[in-house]
């Protein structure tokens, strides 16, 4: 059974759009089927790049893609939520949409909001932006249903299961130091998850 992968490429590993081109091929030629490429920074002054310095990385992430000739799924992921922009509620959805509209012209498949969970918003987003909203499930919001009747393309799980299972992994170590046992219901069999790494049969 072949898997399709999406490569989280975060901001590109780069600083300029050839750049990000160079890892969108990388990528591509590990076998990543989706790209996920982002407009924050990191920085607390500046937390989003130029919307027009992304358009340029995005086009030249769909450039090289298609120069590839592989089938690329480019999910362009928007920061404006998780970074509370702007001073109101309604500036951060003109922004969004602003961007993403963007994002959707220079080649991106979907606009990925985290950050969104509002069902009216995110209502309002998807008509006004007329194209593919992808946004992440949190803990206690909305459940993934609910977000795709909202009118979501897709719903991410963001980092929820990976700390989940850090979690986990942490309380078991605990138990083992404390009680010399270990708990484990529900655990995969070691042949099961060894065979989802290995090389499949020529």
């Amino acid at each position: 059974m072949t898997v399709p992968v999406t490569a989280d490429l975060e901001g590109g590993y780069a600083d300029t759009p050839q750049g990000v081109a160079d890892t969108v091929r990388a990528a591509l030629s590990l076998g990543a089927a989706g790209l996920n490429l982002e407009d924050a920074t990191g920085q607390p002054d500046r937390p989003l790049l130029p919307a027009d310095g992304q358009v340029d990385r995005l086009r030249a992430a769909r450039a090289a893609a298609d120069a590839l000739g592989v089938p690329a799924y480019l999910n362009a992921r928007t920061d404006t939520y998780l970074s509370g922009y702007g001073d109101t509620d309604a500036d951060r959805l003109d922004e969004t949409v602003r961007r993403g509209r963007a994002y959707l012209q220079a080649g991106a498949d979907s606009v990925f909001v985290p950050g969104l969970t509002d069902p009216p918003t995110l209502r309002t987003l998807r008509d006004r932006l007329g194209g593919p909203l992808a946004v992440m499930y949190a803990p206690g919001g909305p459940d993934a249903h609910i977000l795709l009747r909202a009118g979501a393309s897709r719903v991410s799980t963001g980092p929820s299961l990976f700390l989940a299972a850090l979690g986990h992994a942490a309380t078991l170590s605990a138990q083992f130091r404390e009680r010399g046992t270990l708990d484990t219901p529900g655990a995969l069999p070691f042949g099961t998850v060894q065979g989802w790494f290995s090389r499949s049969p020529a």
